[in-house]
């Protein structure tokens, strides 16, 4: 028996999985062949997700610590514990003593109803502000009004693909699909990066940027491109505000300057800004870029750039950072009018938050779908203060964050349960996934655990089975996108070239150089500066993971260039403790000529035996107004360890 579902993990490609079923049991995954992005195929990860599935590490029981150790308890007594201390924090103080904290472990739209449920409650302490790509939405708000993709196929129109600290091969690996087979309609491919990520091996141009320097060579490219009078002149003219300040920077920009700040020379910016006046060009922007305290203005910077040179509003072109369609929709899973007490923090500075906050002071905090202990800049101040609390943790297996749970409630998989998937991230297809398995051990969903909670506190909350909340929120899309959902998937939109009328979401409708609150963007590098003997931390993607998901092994390691770790001392294979003031955390060193000096390349998500992670050594920075975590505004004394 064959059964449709979708892929779980926070990924650009949001793929359409197809479930062999036999006797009950799913016994193999592979990508449906009539999705058009997924094609047939899955990434390693997706393939592995089975694993999971059925791993005999999963969490199937709620758990109880009791004197620092778990223990096995029913679902009766784990909920009827969480359901008296809510009742205590409610005599005590109000709801928004109760934090809650919902990651992207899980990317199912069904388990928004966490959020109804607190608000049910009066509100809560909510979250606010990004991990991950917070700095770019906010500058494409400001810039073009809201954050759009073309279409995945429109690719196919254009001349050149500009893949800006994308490493597609190992995060967006059908995007990759779609950039080899443009290749061989004859297309060109460039990449950005701050090193040779394996995407390099599908590029024509590929260019190494220090990190944090994008701004400087966008830049660079205007201005070459103002100077030959190579602009769009008529996009530029009717449709933006702001320009001549933009104009006026680059004129006083000196080449040798973003020379200096990029670690390139003037053929390096003359070849970009050549590519960028052949359009139609399509840039994609990876999530690098902007984790930085200057991250909004850097990605402005490059939304200037493929303004200027003419690749907004037309096919084969676009500024692809992100793809929220949804976001003028309202939410069925938001009640504001019930949230009267609801306060936010912001996730860059969840320990912080949870050290300062006394009025009223958190007493329970309740995590899902996410594991911020390992995730969350400043890990070992989390740890600490969530250690302080009690604690509930939504997860199917223990993680750094569950070894400060006081209860740990087994999560259901997505084969086990009814759900919708909402991309935001690159493409628009809507994805409705059926139940493939009974569910291992006592697992729950989201919405089971969330209908037990609601009634032991009396709660007025729409009590639903998942195959009825699935089936309001079909009908939400459907009157609010003027869709039908014929089978298991749908197209959201027919928009296959965002803002190609030139109307703009903007305040001005037109595309804003410059902002009210923030000016105009302008080349910058983050304002932080290495001390005698540190290297700048620079922490990426791992293609064996999604975030502090494992899904193959992998030792950490630390990649230096060879002149800086011959500097240091430290030989190939050593260990070494990477630590500053917020903490450390021991690494492997793997010496490289191919990566600029002055940095280490991390890949995220580590965790060792004593619950450290690489964001033990990350302090909890933000780009501006508190857009997401500044990660790689970060920097490391290295010391040799004995092994």
């Amino acid at each position: 028996m064959k059964k449709k579902t979708f892929c779980p993990l926070d990924c650009f490609d949001s793929c359409a999985i197809v479930a062999q079923v036999e006797d009950g049991k799913a016994v193999k995954l592979y990508g449906d062949k009539d999705h058009p992005i997924t094609n047939g195929f899955l990434c390693p990860k997706g393939y592995r997700l089975l694993e999971k599935v059925y791993s005999k590490e999963r969490v199937t029981n709620p758990l109880l610590r009791v004197k620092n150790e778990f223990h096995q308890i029913s679902w009766n007594q784990a909920l009827d514990m969480i359901a008296e201390q809510i009742k205590e924090i409610l005599k005590k103080y109000n709801s928004s003593a109760i934090l809650y904290y919902s990651g992207d472990g899980y990317e199912g739209y069904l388990r928004n109803i966490e959020r109804l449920f607190f608000d049910y409650l009066g509100g809560a302490t909510y979250s606010e502000g990004s991990l991950c790509w917070g700095a770019g939405l906010l500058a494409q708000k400001i810039d073009f009004g809201n954050s759009l993709c073309h279409s995945p196929f429109d690719i196919f129109n254009s001349n050149w693909i500009v893949l800006w600290g994308r490493n597609a091969l190992w995060t967006n690996l059908h995007l990759f699909y779609f950039v080899h087979m443009a290749k061989k309609q004859g297309k060109k491919v460039a990449v950005i990066d701050i090193y040779p990520t394996e995407t390099f091996k599908v590029a024509d141009i590929g260019l190494i940027i220090n990190p944090g320097s994008d701004s400087y060579l966008a830049y660079g490219a205007i201005k070459y491109i103002l100077e030959n009078g190579k602009e769009d002149r008529e996009f530029i003219e009717k449709y933006t505000v702001g320009f001549e300040k933009v104009k006026e920077i680059a004129s006083r920009l000196t080449y040798e300057e973003i020379e200096k700040k990029c670690g390139v020379n003037k053929k390096d910016i003359e070849n970009i800004a050549n590519i960028c006046i052949q359009r139609p060009v399509s840039t994609f922007i990876g999530y690098g870029p902007q984790r930085y305290t200057n991250g909004v203005n850097t990605i402005r910077t490059i939304d200037y750039l493929v303004a200027i040179s003419g690749n907004v509003g037309i096919k084969g072109g676009g500024s692809n950072f992100a793809h929220r369609f949804t976001k003028n929709i309202a939410s069925i899973f938001k009640d504001d009018t019930r949230a009267v007490n609801k306060r936010f923090y912001n996730r860059a500075k969840l320990g912080e938050y949870l050290k300062d906050q006394q009025n009223p002071p958190i007493e329970m905090v309740y995590i899902s779908a996410g594991n911020p202990v390992s995730q969350c800049p400043d890990s070992d101040l989390v740890f600490r203060e969530l250690q302080k609390r009690f604690v509930v943790v939504v997860d199917m297996f223990l993680t750094a964050t569950t070894q400060a749970a006081t209860i740990i409630l087994p999560a259901a998989s997505f084969l086990e349960k009814e759900d919708v998937f909402v991309p935001n991230m690159w493409h628009d297809y809507i994805g409705v996934s059926e139940k493939v398995i009974e569910k291992v051990g006592e697992s729950k969903s989201e919405v089971e655990i969330i209908n037990e909670l609601a009634k032991r506190l009396d709660l007025d909350f729409p009590i639903k089975s998942e195959k009825e909340w699935v089936e309001c929120v079909k009908a939400h899309f459907e009157k609010a996108l003027n869709i039908k959902f014929e089978k298991h998937f749908v197209r959201a939109t027919k928009m296959d070239v965002p803002w190609e009328d030139k109307v703009f979401a903007t305040k001005s409708k037109k595309f804003e150089f410059e902002d009210e609150k923030m000016g105009v963007a302008v080349p910058s590098t983050d304002e932080e500066r290495a001390l005698k003997n540190q290297l700048r931390l620079v922490t990426v993607h791992s293609q064996k993971t999604l975030h502090s998901q494992e899904f193959f092994e992998r030792r950490p390691i630390a990649i230096f260039n060879i002149e800086d770790a011959k500097r240091l001392g430290i030989g190939n294979g050593d260990k070494v403790l990477l630590y500053n003031g917020c903490g450390g955390f021991v690494v492997e060193a793997v010496l490289r000529q191919d990566v600029k000096r002055g940095y280490i390349i991390v890949e995220e998500g580590y965790q060792d035996q004593n619950i450290e992670t690489i964001n033990s050594c990350i302090f909890s920075k933000t780009a501006e107004m508190d857009s997401q975590a500044a990660f790689n505004s970060n920097f490391v004394f290295v010391k040799k360890v004995a092994t």
